[in-house]
């Protein structure tokens, strides 16, 4: 126990002498984290805080090479954990501090993380099977690169996003590393242990800086590291028990950073967004919308946090009934705190807007096609008549039937008292009634002449308004209007002055 004190003792007093450091050095070269845009702070931050964290919890294990005792030689002589340490917290930590300094496509964070999976994976810290109360442990087979590289994708992300507020990760981070430090004295997994002691102690030492009002942001190579380092002891552990210290318990130890991403992933799944699009509706965003200052959405998510770090205790005591029911019991839980953020209405509304916006976007994109139509000139009304087929065809629409009941104007146009387009497929073409169709006609009159009819038709599911599709089917009947009437005035220019300029009066001129 000693070993461990010496080792939180020394991360904290690092960790705040570096962190105070570091922070003047950004300050001094212009490293910050601008305000504004989906973050809540509006004055630019110094964000290289987890540097600070990052060596001070290297400093009590790089002295433990020079400090012979059964804990020390037992951690150099574990070489699974020194190469996913060195391997996959090197490579998350550089990637990390790249971004912070210039920002890197989400994408490649995300392959960064599955890169560092691979790498826990190769070294040999597996998870090769999870206890499920009531069953014998379940062993993974071939499916444990995948729950592996899941896993520390997982944790590390989510610790990553919930980095969102002041003190808020690293508190998160302080709540579950002491947890499973605790979990791991029980099980007697002392190299976990002493790691998660200078995590827990490095962390502290950097959150004297970053409670509100922050003076230093954690930045993501604190965020990625720590993520990966408390995934990393959990699946360590994992391995030594599958009883007493499972996945199952480490989950509900790191529940709400782990809830905080599911939630955003399946928010934005069912809202029809991108799911690496960031947003500012994580639960922290959802308590200060509901008027909670910083300090106030802190302390609460830290009332919940220490729930889940109870809960995951008690887990590692319980018989499987009491699990199973603990497990059940979370289930509502989740419910209510779902409906009392508004993730329900959030969900409804976004799912209403993306519709707006396809009905929109589809509602100007046809109107737009119609309107060309209309101002392109035709050489004949045979040429207009295809290419308003040819348009109604774009639309979606089924069919357009014209029936013109001037007879003077039929001679015109060639004789013909019906023009019909019917779409290919359609249930005249099949030869059978279909139902579900919206049919609106609107009358062809130019001044007070009336010229003929004309139908417009088009299956339920892909009627847009009913508005819209009437003014749709408008735009139609005086285009087709407009071109009757330029063939009168055309035979009208043959006529004599009086009956000429009759004609012209009534019947209006192509647009």
């Amino acid at each position: 126990m000693r070993t461990y004190l010496v080792a939180f003792v020394l991360s904290l007093i690092t960790g705040l002498v570096l962190t105070r450091v570091l922070r003047d050095l950004a300050r001094r070269y212009g490293l910050y984290d601008s305000g504004g845009g989906r973050k809540i702070h509006k004055q630019p931050i110094p964000r290289l805080g987890g540097v600070a964290v990052v060596l001070s919890m290297c400093l009590p294990l790089v002295g433990l090479a020079f400090y012979q005792n059964d804990i020390s030689r037992e951690l150099w002589m574990d070489q699974p954990l020194l190469v996913s340490l060195l391997g996959g917290g090197g490579l998350l930590f550089v990637v990390g501090l790249l971004d912070d300094l210039r920002d890197m496509r989400a994408i490649l964070k995300l392959l960064a993380q599955v890169a560092a999976g691979v790498i826990v994976y190769a070294a040999g810290i597996r998870i090769e099977a999870i206890s499920v109360p009531f069953f014998s442990p379940v062993h993974l087979g071939m499916l444990s690169l995948p729950a592996t590289i899941f896993w520390m994708v997982l944790v590390t992300n989510a610790v990553n996003l919930i980095d969102g507020m002041d003190g808020l990760a690293g508190g998160v981070v302080v709540l579950a590393g002491g947890t499973l430090f605790i979990m791991s004295v029980i099980e007697d997994n002392v190299l976990a242990a002493v790691l998660l002691a200078c995590v827990v102690g490095a962390t502290m030492g950097f959150l004297a800086y970053n409670v509100n009002p922050a003076t230093i942001f954690l930045g993501d190579a604190g965020s990625l590291t720590l993520g990966f380092l408390l995934a990393l002891t959990a699946v360590h552990s994992s391995q030594k028990s599958y009883t007493l210290f499972s996945i199952v318990a480490a989950m509900m130890a790191l529940g709400l950073p782990i809830f905080d991403l599911g939630l955003a992933v399946i928010r934005r799944f069912l809202s029809g967004q991108p799911i690496f699009r960031a947003d500012q509706h994580h639960v922290h965003h959802r308590l200060l919308r509901m008027g909670l200052s910083q300090s106030q959405s802190v302390v609460v998510l830290f009332a919940g946090a220490i729930v889940l770090e109870g809960l995951a205790l008690v887990f590692i005591y319980a018989d499987d009934r009491l699990s199973a029911l603990a497990i059940a019991a979370l289930v509502p839980l989740i419910v209510v705190v779902v409906r009392f953020l508004g993730y329900d209405r959030l969900i409804m509304s976004a799912r209403r807007a993306r519709v707006l916006e396809g009905v929109e976007q589809a509602a100007t994109e046809g109107t737009r096609a119609l309107l060309n139509v209309r101002r392109s000139p035709a050489q004949s009304f045979a040429d207009l008549w295809s290419k308003v087929s040819r348009v109604a065809d774009e639309l979606g629409l089924e069919h357009i039937r014209l029936e013109v009941t001037d007879a003077h104007v039929r001679e015109l146009i060639g004789g013909e008292r019906h023009w019909v387009w019917t779409r290919t497929g359609t249930d005249e073409a099949r030869g059978v009634h279909l139902q579900s169709l919206w049919t609106t006609e609107a009358a062809l009159i130019v001044g007070d002449r009336r010229m003929g009819r004309v139908e417009v038709g088009g299956q339920d599911e892909r009627r847009l308004l009913a508005p819209l599709s009437e003014a749709w089917v408008q735009i139609i009947a005086d285009t087709l209007a407009t071109a009757l009437a330029a063939e009168l005035l055309a035979q009208s220019i043959g006529a004599p002055v009086n009956e000429r300029e009759s004609a012209t009066a009534s019947v209006p001129p192509p647009n």
